[in-house]
């Protein structure tokens, strides 16, 4: 890798990786009290947006410098800058929730986590009220989401008496980084096709 090369990925996906870092510092301010609904927009949508923008914009600048870029560099170039980022991006959620807020994670990821089951617990007393249900298939189904309930309770809990490590967001990275290269892999197919039919046009 060419000194110019390697100094673009690096700027880039620290850039990228401190893009990133707003949005743990948005969950630290207002996690507790985001609903699923915002989350889903927030964590889901704007965040694959803003990355997918950023990556692929820089990919393409990087591509604006070669006659040919295939799609080997092409993934490189995408998924050099997301380990970086992503680095980044795990150092800083290490500084931010294991170092100085490690109670407010485990509160606002708890919370999240058993959100979807009060939900559904509202909809079968729902049910149980106006008679769709019977008392005998509402109490078992109750007990069931109880139990699904301590469990993830105590899972926390547990987290909370052991505390997250320094390891704890380094080990989460390893998932993500695979699920990042089969997404870098897609992009990667797209940048090269819309690159190839701008030099050819």
């Amino acid at each position: 890798m060419e000194k110019q090369e390697k100094a673009f990925i690096l700027n880039k996906g620290l850039i990228l990786g401190l893009v990133l870092m707003f949005f743990p510092i948005i969950d630290l301010f207002y996690g507790l009290d985001m609903n699923w609904i915002n989350y889903i927009l927030i964590f889901g949508l704007l965040w694959m947006v803003v990355y997918s923008y950023l990556v692929v914009k820089w990919s393409k600048e990087f591509a604006s410098y070669y006659e040919i870029f295939p799609f080997k560099d092409a993934f490189r170039t995408l998924f050099l800058i997301s380990a970086v980022a992503f680095g980044v991006l795990t150092v800083g959620k290490t500084l931010l929730w294991t170092v100085s807020f490690p109670e407010k994670y485990i509160e606002i990821n708890m919370q999240r986590q058993l959100e979807p089951y009060k939900m559904i617990k509202s909809m079968l007393d729902e049910q149980y009220l106006d008679g769709s249900i019977n008392g005998d298939d509402y109490e078992k189904k109750i007990n069931n989401f109880e139990s699904q309930n301590n469990l993830i309770v105590s899972n926390w809990e547990t987290l909370r008496s052991e505390g997250l490590g320094v390891t704890y967001f380094l080990q989460l990275l390893i998932f993500v980084l695979f699920i990042i290269s089969i997404y870098c892999a897609i992009l990667a197919f797209f940048v090269r096709k819309k690159e190839n039919f701008i030099k050819t046009n």
